[in-house]
């Protein structure tokens, strides 16, 4: 009745946030004039003002980003609705974006996930390693649905852009330091050259360091390597030259080191013979076994997982005007990333003695006792790199007053490595274990071709339709030597489109429908026995309203979508003496429909509400995997799950900007998100335990008081007192069913934490 009670009431609060006024997104604080500010986006390739842009597109600026303390990829979660954000466990780099319920959880360096990334217009060839620190940003969006014409690659969920900022126009200093719960503290340093002479250089250079323990506490670890601990350090080189000529030029350089202890994963629930010898641990002489479905804050572990991640980007963006009303665009990226995981505990347990025999027993040898050892369920290390090279051109104009287009071409290629040794135990009886070693070992090679293009014509002034279309062909390549010695080659190709029509019906309100198309590319399954899977496509109808009322006080934008996936590729876990492996499943095909709305009002003189609700329903059509008990194709559409997304999501946030004061303005914030119960398993076959360890529905409450424009010895200053979590919710965000290992277990979120932000602009 407990859980029942919270779902009503957080049904109920939504209710009241729709009733109570039509508004629900994004954060920027109101406009001078007494109206919302407004926000322009580059969704189209274009800067364009969002209520003007007919696509489901969320974009939160610098002030909410620093409002909700967003540092990486990672707390996307509450920006958008029908977006969830997981990073996955043995990892605080690796992260899984899903959209409207599609994404892809699988870590594994050959797999694409169907969401894409991009800094400054240049895809992030992996979600794994996406988790870094971006410093001076301007604004996020979030494209939702398909954008398989102008960014193509990989986007049939929808595509996320961090906006860095650009060196600014005078020269200027900024300064934050933060500290906060769990020893949490961070020093953020922005230095603006301005212009230099009057050469139409400008030069921005930022410097991030941020570390803190960890928030569950191992007793056999200092609490800088408690689980949950980190040690950023990032900086940022960008310059900008701009005479006001036809020729424009931008140039970033962005590194990122990050040292992290894994987040600590806990065990759930065994199965009664597995937990039967780890039992007898204590009588040997070892400790006994932990095992909870509550989160606990303090969880000895056998290996610590010190992570280290570095990533190097390089952003070369040159614009050159070709007359009045057309540019050429060229934009090169260059990215490289290395991962070293020096061993994680993926059974959170500590300690564990049993007796052994001859793994050789796995393989028909004969029952050989090899006495008492050390025991791990299930350890691994790791050593993974990746570089990518990508090159796009845009040709973007008008054509008098009626026509505008984008033409494109795009090229991306990128090698990646990965050498993963594990070290599964398979319980044998109650008494006896069998210590196992499996090796994951390749080389990967990607590369992706397209051109494309997208025209709109404005038949009125208030109605327009808008045609794009894109031909991408890509090829894959794998060389691997473990556990499968094999060379695989592929080749992709599809032709996308997207279509749409869009009226503006006064200066307020704009409605539009959209028809998209999406692919994701085919590709490998290192981890499994296969010669590829198909490319996956994607078809979605979606109509729109963007709409502002009582002179730009009161923003309500909103959108209802129908999608149908095709060749769904379903990542089927699998976990035995081969180690911790998958089979890509062909589920068929999947359908999806839902409603988003967002938006904004400013309530009184002051107060300004936000939020956004999400709600998609998701259903299999076919679902075809094979049942490793019989090892016959079985259809579990019917019981299936959408692992990692949940059916509804929702925010809102209530801020409060105070008369100015002789000394400073005052502010308050506070936010609640929810999100709905999420499982991390497609279907119980091959995760027998899926079930348990799903994650329930989680709210999320956060606050923030600021006094800002403050004057410290002549210099602008602020200060802000924050708190994450206020509930102490606790909450998965993740779970792996080992269930060939005979036991399950889960990642929780962070525990409640407060802090405070200084800031100086000298």
């Amino acid at each position: 009745m407990m859980v029942r009670g919270k779902h009503i009431l957080s049904m109920a609060c939504v209710s009241a946030v729709c009733l109570a006024t039509p508004a629900l997104a994004q954060d920027a604080p109101p406009a001078s004039s007494g109206g919302l500010d407004e926000i322009v986006v580059t969704a189209q390739k274009r800067s364009e003002n969002l209520q003007s842009t007919p696509l489901a597109v969320s974009a939160i600026t610098a002030a909410a980003i620093e409002a909700r303390g967003i540092t990486d990829v990672s707390a996307l979660t509450a920006i958008a609705p029908n977006i969830t954000v997981t990073t996955a466990p043995a990892s605080s780099a690796n992260t899984a974006i899903f959209i409207r319920g599609i994404g892809d959880q699988e870590p594994v360096l050959t797999s694409d996930a169907p969401v894409s990334i991009y800094v400054d217009g240049v895809v992030l060839g992996r979600s794994t390693g996406a988790v870094f620190d971006l410093v001076d940003l301007e604004r996020i969006e979030v494209l939702r649905g398909p954008q398989g014409t102008l960014y193509g690659r990989n986007t049939i969920g929808g595509a996320v852009n961090f906006i860095t900022a650009k060196p600014a126009q005078e020269f200027g200093v900024k300064q934050r330091f933060s500290y906060g719960s769990f020893n949490q503290w961070q020093s953020r340093t922005t230095i603006d050259t301005g212009e230099l002479g009057t050469s139409g250089l400008r030069a921005k250079l930022s410097y991030v360091h941020r570390e803190q323990d960890g928030y569950v506490n191992d007793p056999t670890a200092k609490s800088s390597r408690d689980p949950g601990a980190l040690n950023i350090d990032a900086a940022r080189v960008a310059l900008s030259f701009d005479k006001g000529g036809a020729f424009r030029a931008d140039y970033a350089f962005d590194f990122n080191h990050r040292e992290s202890m894994a987040p600590a994963f806990q065990a759930t629930i065994m199965r009664p013979d597995v937990l039967a010898y780890v039992n007898t641990s204590p009588s040997l002489g070892g400790a006994a076994p932990v095992i909870s479905t509550k989160r606990r804050k303090r969880l000895a572990l056998d290996t610590d997982g010190l992570l280290t991640d570095k990533v190097w980007g390089h952003t070369l963006t040159l614009e050159l005007d070709l007359g009045e009303n057309t540019m050429l665009r060229s934009l090169t990226g260059y990215r490289k990333w290395t991962n070293i995981d020096r061993g994680d505990d993926l059974d959170g347990l500590a300690g564990i003695l049993g007796n052994t025999v001859d793994p050789m027993i796995l393989v028909g040898g004969s029952f050989t006792p090899t006495g008492v050892q050390p025991i791990s369920l299930f350890s691994s290390s790791n050593r993974r790199k990746q570089h990518q090279w990508t090159q796009e051109f845009n040709l973007i104009g008008k054509v008098g007053d009626r026509l505008d287009y984008v033409l494109g071409l795009f090229y991306f290629k990128e090698k990646s490595q990965e050498i993963n040794p594990q070290f599964p135990t398979i319980v044998i009886s109650p008494e006896y274990a069998a210590p196992a070693y499996a090796l994951l070992s390749f080389d990967h090679k990607s590369r992706s071709q397209a051109a494309f293009g997208q025209v709109t014509y404005r038949a009125t002034d208030q109605l327009s339709f808008t045609g794009g279309m894109r031909y991408t062909s890509d090829k894959k390549e794998l060389d691997q030597v473990s556990p499968f010695a094999r060379e695989l080659s592929r080749k992709f190709h599809k032709f996308n489109w997207a279509a749409s029509v869009d009226y503006q019906a006064n200066d307020d309100v704009l409605i539009y429908g959209r028809v998209a198309t999406g692919y994701k590319a085919g590709g490998f399954n290192a981890r499994s026995a296969n010669s590829g899977y198909k490319p996956e496509t994607l078809t979605s109808y979606e109509i729109g309203l963007k709409s502002e009322f009582f002179d730009r006080r009161v923003r309500l934008n909103g959108a209802l979508f129908y999608a149908t996936h095709k060749d769904l590729q379903i990542q089927q876990f699998q976990a035995g003496s081969s180690g911790a492996t998958s089979i890509t499943a062909n589920a068929g095909k999947a359908k999806y429909k839902g409603i988003e709305l967002e938006g904004q009002a400013i309530v009184a003189t002051g107060l300004t509400f936000s939020g956004s609700v999400g709600y998609v329903d998701r259903k299999y059509k076919q679902f075809e995997i094979l049942d490793p008990g019989t090892d016959l194709p079985v259809d579990v559409a019917d019981s299936a799950r959408f692992p990692f997304s949940s059916k509804l999501t929702w925010n809102a946030a209530l801020q409060y900007d105070a008369p100015r004061f002789d000394f400073g303005q005052l502010s308050a914030r506070v936010e609640y998100n929810y999100r709905g119960k999420v499982y991390f398993h497609p279907t119980t076959v091959g995760a027998p335990l899926n079930d348990e360890i799903a994650g329930k529905a989680r709210g999320l409450l956060d606050a923030r008081i600021t006094l800002s424009e403050l004057e410290v010895i002549g210099k602008k200053a602020s200060i802000a007192v924050w708190g994450k979590n206020l509930t102490d919710e606790a909450y998965r965000v993740h779970g792996i069913d080992f269930g060939g290992l005979g036991y399950a277990g889960n990642v929780y979120g962070e525990p409640r934490s407060f802090g405070v932000d200084l800031n100086f602009e000298l």
